[in-house]
């Protein structure tokens, strides 16, 4: 399965669009598995992602939540402010 995620500010400008295809070759699919490939797959994320989590259908996603074909995905990057 293909799976489109969204990506947002510098994390977009990292890899200069805003989302990515990340295609795994698995029948169960997690968040976990989504983050996994991305850091294998787009080294210029793989900094930033331990301070990341992922949205899926704009809920934070655990680390085992599924990922059903479909479904909205984005990497959501350390935000910080007041």
């Amino acid at each position: 399965m293909v799976v489109q995620v969204l990506l947002f500010g510098p994390q977009a400008r990292l890899v200069g669009s805003p989302s990515l295809p990340v295609e795994i070759l698995e029948d169960r699919i997690t968040a976990a598995r989504v983050l996994a490939t991305l850091a294998e797959s787009v080294p210029q994320l793989a900094a930033s992602l331990p301070a990341s989590r992922l949205a899926v259908n704009h809920e934070f996603a655990e680390s085992h939540t599924p990922i059903k074909p479909g479904d909205e995905v984005a990497l959501i990057g350390m935000v910080s402010g007041g």
